[in-house]
């Protein structure tokens, strides 16, 4: 059987062969109900579109990337799904890549994609000022948990999520906490330490500040490590998800009877931290729509004007409340 043509799926459209082409390389361009009719025609027929002959005449690819600091990182699997969906609903195809929490090499992959794709969503990105200005001609960029200015970006609300986390602490008695912020490269990390600060005060709660550092499954064993040598604070606060349930893993093992001696929380909403026993309380981010409204970003970026600088998109988080968090010891 000859393979289909895009001469067939206008005709099975009843569209014009212009408008197949637009619609897989510029589909914000068109209604819903040509963009489904042409594709349910293109599926019909097991059609799919020459994506190098399509870059040739239109100057665009149909490509975006997808850059993340690492994959094995719980936090960023169901944001790229979300992403990848949000692109295939436009035509596009979603290239990934992951930087190995190396800002050097983030640089290097968005210098690579950029050849092969229309535009990138950088999560979390490590580039420093200098290097985001050595690539930001390239290609339109998306920043999830940054913000970059003369970027469009999306952030999540941390002045609201941290004030909900200290009122649910403060509500269980807890009048200190201490708290593990993260990364020092990290944009968010320093947002969230800014927001907790204020929040904490707020909430009549003394905060004590860890130093900054990694923020792993594994740097949470050894912070529990660090917290058997001491006093306990009736509250551990972790930078993520990861790092939290490395403490309280470490923590049982060691004896320590969470929440009843501690309470510990993390921050992400990743799905492991409901399977883990006890199971984690935690900022839950809006993961999927942070994917999605990430793609509807770049897809405006790509026709912004020169110098414009969008403001964020910020969504709001939810708080979990679950089993590693109770009333404070007296």
């Amino acid at each position: 059987m000859p393979r289909a043509t895009i001469r067939d799926v206008a005709r099975a459209a009843g569209v014009s062969v212009s408008t197949v082409s637009r619609v897989f390389t510029r589909p914000e361009l068109f209604r819903d109900e040509t963009r489904l009719k042409v594709h349910a025609a293109a599926e019909q027929l097991n059609y799919s579109p020459n994506r190098t002959a399509a870059s040739l005449s239109t100057g665009r690819t149909a490509n975006i990337g997808l850059v993340v600091p690492n994959l094995a990182n719980p936090l960023f699997p169901e944001m790229i799904k979300a992403a990848q969906h949000g692109a295939r609903d436009h035509g596009l195809a979603a290239l990934l890549a992951d930087s190995d929490d190396s800002a050097a090499d983030e640089e290097k992959l968005v210098h690579a994609l950029a050849k092969d794709v229309d535009g990138l969503v950088l999560f979390s990105s490590l580039l420093s000022d200098e290097q985001i200005a050595s690539v930001d001609s390239l290609r339109p960029l998306v920043f999830v948990n940054r913000h970059v200015p003369g970027h469009r970006s999306v952030l999540v609300d941390a002045p609201h999520a941290m004030s909900l986390l200290t009122q649910y602490l403060a509500n269980l008695g807890h009048t200190a906490a201490t708290y593990y912020p993260g990364p020092d490269n990290s944009w968010v990390a320093h947002d969230r330490l800014a927001a907790l600060h204020k929040a904490a005060s707020g909430a009549g709660i003394d905060l004590s500040i860890a130093p900054m550092g990694p923020a792993s499954f594994e740097s949470g064993s050894a912070v529990a490590d660090e917290l058997v040598r001491k006093p306990l604070p009736t509250a551990v606060l972790c930078f993520n998800d990861q790092m939290a349930m490395g403490v309280v893993a470490r923590l049982l093992q060691l004896g320590v009877r969470i929440p009843e001696q501690t309470s510990v929380t993390g921050w992400g909403g990743t799905k492991v931290g409901a399977y883990s026993t006890p199971a984690l309380t935690t900022i839950a981010a809006p993961l999927a729509d942070l994917g999605t409204t990430a793609v509807a970003e770049l897809l405006l970026a790509q026709n912004d004007e020169p110098g414009a600088d969008p403001a964020p998109v910020t969504l709001e988080a939810t708080l979990l409340a679950r089993a590693t968090t109770g009333r404070a010891r007296d």
